[in-house]
């Protein structure tokens, strides 16, 4: 078997709906220059100083992000790109939060924005204990995974150190790491 027809295998069965049926040759190099774009779009509207930072992330931004064609997906990779070039930003621990995103199935996001939302009051040491039955019930409701879907997702998110369960094992929160990897991918820097 030859190269092209390793591509036309990969291209009969990647689902590019969502590209336009662009050929899979393009698609990473689209996807990355499409995710740099709103971030730098994003930076020049709002008069954003920017700062230099390591090649070695910005190579792991342009290939990593390639490989994301989901639009809410891109939008996180351009918001924690356009932080990680923000001047002001005190945070240097981009090339991580990209390795964290790439890694990180959607559901696995939309667990970590949830629980963002329902166990974090004010400060970082106030996260709140939450239920894991209750977060199990939420995710097969809305993110309409089964249980088995839930109890792996659930397990990568402790291994990647983004969430915490307790001693008990029927109760989790959402990490210190997995908290400032949400900021990140959230809302740009700065911005209220």
């Amino acid at each position: 078997m030859s190269i092209q027809d390793n591509y036309s295998f990969l291209e009969h069965i990647a689902d590019t709906t969502e590209v336009n049926n662009i050929s899979f040759d393009n698609w990473q190099q689209l996807n990355s220059s499409t995710i740099i774009s709103m971030a730098r779009k994003f930076l020049i509207e709002k008069n954003i100083p920017v700062r230099k930072i390591p090649l070695k992330t910005i190579y792991a931004f342009i290939t990593d992000s390639g490989l994301e064609s989901l639009p809410k997906q891109q939008q996180r990779w351009a918001i924690l790109f356009s932080n990680a070039v923000t001047y002001r930003n005190p945070c240097k621990q981009h090339l991580t939060l990209v390795k964290i995103l790439r890694d990180a199935s959607l559901e696995e996001i939309e667990i970590l924005h949830y629980l963002k939302k329902i166990s974090f009051i004010e400060y970082e040491t106030s996260r709140i204990w939450i239920k894991i039955k209750g977060i199990e019930q939420w995710a097969i409701e809305k993110l309409d995974c089964s249980s088995i879907d839930i109890e792996i997702i659930l397990e990568n998110l402790m291994m990647k150190r983004l969430i915490e369960i307790s001693n008990s094992g029927e109760e989790m929160r959402i990490a210190p790491l997995g908290m400032h990897f949400i900021l990140e991918c959230e809302k740009p820097f700065g911005l209220s």
